[in-house]
């Protein structure tokens, strides 16, 4: 997904649900299987694979995702920030705004 400039919410939808569709035949999975031991219904997984069900909810997507064992790659879609935003203003808070000299004529 990084080398491709999406346009909108749907085409994203649209590659997620391929990518889900070639994951699950990898896995030797039917949609039925699937369905079965994810507890996302047939009639969802279907009509998701086929671009039909724009607003799969994001529960039923991860429990797609361990059904074909992906779900530790949600990693790479929302990484760690590699400093916490709290920690980032306590290290803020020592940085000097000004910088006072004292010229001494000695």
């Amino acid at each position: 997904m990084n080398d491709i400039q999406y346009r909108s919410n749907y085409d994203i939808l649209q590659l997620l649900a391929e990518r889900m569709k070639e994951y699950r035949l990898a896995a030797r999975l039917s949609q039925r299987e699937l369905a079965q031991m994810s507890g996302v219904s047939y009639t969802t997984i279907c009509r998701f694979e086929q671009g039909k069900h724009p607003n799969l909810s994001l529960s039923n997507f991860i429990s797609l995702l361990r059904q074909v064992g992906m779900e530790s790659r949600m990693e790479d879609v929302l990484p760690k920030l590699p400093v916490p935003p709290m920690a980032l203003r306590e290290i803020n808070k020592l940085i000097p705004k000004r910088v006072r000299r004292h010229d001494s004529l000695d």
